[in-house]
């Protein structure tokens, strides 16, 4: 299995330490080893703990608070086309004496820390174990696309491609699929329909550059998808119960001065 590892580090966050919101061109895995807090992306907080870790799709935005002091390793990786990993957050159950994915972690640590020969291949090597570990979580079993289902690519192609202009005709012809049959298998797979999902990557990519950013609303809405600075301020009130510049109010105060 082509596995490649984008990149590694191993370190402590102190207490009160908070990692603004962020995304990544890559999946990326966040393993606790221990401390205590609280991580956010795709609109859920989920509090993390010892042995408990988060699997971040690409382009997918997240922070993180740390109530205590923790120490944490997180990698970004690449996967092959057929696999498909959805976001999610885990507990990792102990099997036998051990938890698996948290061994392989530090197993990768060691790899990156004493640079023998040959250490980035048995890094990816490692990556590719990894994966068949996260593979093999009954939860993720039955969330996952089988490995001849389609419609995975063309979810990547949205991830990708959410701020230009989609049409459902056109990623219907991706998937292989007649209009109707795609927006059906769609629906079905992934909890909501493609004109829906398209508008939640728009709106939280949206989300991230008001909280994080000084940009104009009209800046923001062109930046995320959105035709004019009218619809985005529409539907963002309609979702969201407040405009877009109440929202960057409120969400900034929130942030460590």
């Amino acid at each position: 299995m082509l596995t490649k590892l984008d990149f590694f580090q191993s370190l402590t966050r102190e207490k009160g330490f908070h990692v603004g919101f962020h995304q990544h061109a890559c999946y990326e895995l966040v393993y606790y080893l221990n401390g205590g807090g609280q991580t956010c992306f795709e609109g859920q907080n989920f509090r993390f703990g010892p042995n408990m870790f988060s699997v971040i799709e690409s382009l997918v935005s997240h922070d993180e608070w740390h109530d205590t002091a923790s120490d944490v390793i997180f990698i970004g990786f690449q996967i092959p086309s057929h696999l498909y990993l959805p976001s999610g957050f885990f507990q990792e159950e102990s099997v036998g004496a051990g938890y698996p994915v948290r061994s392989l972690m530090l197993r990768m640590k060691e790899e990156f820390v004493h640079k023998k020969p040959l250490y980035e291949e048995k890094l990816d090597l490692l990556t590719g174990e990894l994966i068949i570990e996260l593979c093999r979580i009954e939860s993720y079993v039955q969330t996952a696309p089988s490995r001849n289902d389609k419609l995975h690519y063309v979810r990547n192609y949205m991830n990708e491609h959410f701020q230009q202009k989609l049409e459902q005709s056109e990623l219907a012809q991706l998937a292989g699929y007649s209009y109707d049959r795609f927006r059906h298998l769609f629906k079905e797979i992934n909890g909501c329909s493609p004109q829906r999902y398209i508008l939640n990557k728009r709106l939280e990519h949206a989300r991230f550059l008001l909280r994080q950013s000084g940009r104009s609303i009209s800046d923001i809405a062109l930046d995320s998808g959105f035709s004019t600075d009218a619809q985005f301020c529409q539907l963002f009130r309609r979702e969201h119960g407040q405009s877009p510049g109440k929202y960057r109010i409120s969400a900034q105060s929130l942030l460590p001065r």
